[in-house]
């Protein structure tokens, strides 16, 4: 059973984040090429099709008919007097056969269709979950690519600097412990952008195991983190909640609930055992046919308190569901927030406060140079610029994980709908 979305306004923005390129460079890797390579060889996601056909089996067996049974019976045999021995032995072999009314098997294969869509629900649920897992870590691994770059800046400047002091001291314009500071501030730079190497690599195996890969094939993944398309109007999202993969779950939980009240309501009507044989009497060395019908009792008041108990599992079931979506709506609400928060923070960093900061670097350089600055003011402005360029970098990836969040509260199946964008 195919699971069906809406067109996912994430899947657009991130895996459009390589639309400059037809298709991915030796040694990177798309998000859509990381949603397929998921789909197709996560354990979890591939064992749903053994799952499945599991389920299937069992559903095709719970609606057969109830199976004849042969029967052989002896009586009459070792007893006392003239029952000693086998001379009056009577033995009966017949075939018993139950006719079910009242739709029992209609019934049972409802009941056994429902389970399998509700499978099918939970599965499309867990698809979704999967995916937006494999976009997080993607997302993490982009911006972990964008902090060891800035980390790779942040050495650059330490050693244009370094050289810048160790001129100036050689000239006599500075101290030798402006020097000692240079050297200092290099090392630490230069431990910052290792740590940060190491967490990229971190990160990429984090990415990969999600198709089985403990050692990843990929050097790199294809995107703009700071691709910060505006999102839609929160009503437009609150008005998909009803996809939520939960929620979704609870309506095939209905469905069952509805297959079992059908099935209670059959076993109102009893089933009837017709039985045919034959008897052998070894007394008078004959035989002769038997044949009977057997009627259940008590089937009503059976029915009756499965319906009961079905009618209970639906109240709680109906009320369950009104409060997860009560839920998520709370959640995307909060969820939505902080995506326009990070969007606003991104864009203010990147676009107005980044260029003022590499401004007012520029001229602390060329001040140092000229001896109008200290070194702990050139210091302070590369630090400066290092740590924005940080801070943009994690706004701007939480803008894309809240967005992941909010596509995935409300039900968007990245797994298929980015296969339809040419990353």
């Amino acid at each position: 059973m195919k699971i069906s979305f809406r067109r996912a306004p994430l899947v657009c923005v991130i895996a459009c984040w390589s639309a400059s390129s037809a298709a991915a460079g030796p040694g990177s890797i798309t998000l859509r090429e990381a949603l397929d390579l998921a789909a197709a060889r996560n354990p979890a996601l591939v064992a749903f099709e053994s799952q499945t056909s599991a389920a299937r089996e069992e559903a095709a067996l719970q609606a057969l008919a109830p199976s004849p049974v042969v029967e052989l019976q002896f009586e009459n045999f070792a007893g006392t007097g003239d029952l000693s021995g086998a001379k009056a032995l009577e033995s009966t072999l017949q075939l018993s056969k139950v006719v079910e009314l009242g739709g029992k098997a209609d019934a049972r294969r409802m009941l056994g269709d429902s389970q399998l869509e509700k499978l099918a629900s939970e599965q499309g649920a867990q698809r979704v979950d999967a995916a937006a897992e494999v976009a997080r870590r993607f997302v993490e691994v982009l911006a972990d690519q964008e902090r060891l770059a800035a980390f790779e800046r942040s050495v650059s400047l330490a050693e244009e600097t370094t050289r810048a002091v160790r001129t100036r001291v050689q000239a006599g314009a500075a101290s030798p412990v402006q020097s000692s500071r240079a050297e200092i501030a290099l090392a630490r730079a230069r431990i910052e952008a290792e740590h940060a190497e190491h967490e990229l690599r971190s990160s990429r195996v984090a990415l990969s195991v999600q198709w089985g890969e403990t050692d990843p094939r990929f050097t790199e993944v294809r995107g703009s983190l700071f691709g910060l398309d505006e999102p839609e109007q929160f009503d437009r999202y609150a008005q998909r909640i009803e996809n939520n993969p939960a929620l979704n779950t609870f309506a095939s939980g209905q469905r069952v609930l509805e297959a079992r009240t059908r099935l209670a309501q059959s076993l109102r009507r009893p089933s009837l055992t017709f039985n045919v044989g034959v008897r052998r009497l070894e007394a008078v060395d004959d035989a002769a046919l038997v044949a009977g019908v057997a009627m259940p009792f008590g089937g009503s008041r059976r029915a009756d308190g499965e319906l009961r108990a079905v009618a209970a599992e639906r109240t709680t079931l109906t009320l369950t569901q009104q409060a997860h979506r009560l839920d998520v709506h709370s959640t995307l609400f909060s969820v939505y927030q902080e995506l326009t928060h990070a969007r606003a923070e991104a864009l203010a960093l990147r676009e107005r406060i980044r260029p003022q900061a590499q401004q007012m670097l520029e001229t602390t350089e060329a001040g140092y140079r000229a001896g109008r600055f200290s070194f702990l003011e050139l210091a302070d402005a590369q630090r400066q610029l290092l740590d924005i360029d940080l801070d943009a970098i994690q706004a701007a990836a939480q803008f894309h994980l809240q967005l992941i969040e909010v596509e995935r509260l409300t039900g968007q199946s990245m797994l298929t709908l980015a296969k339809g964008n040419t990353p």
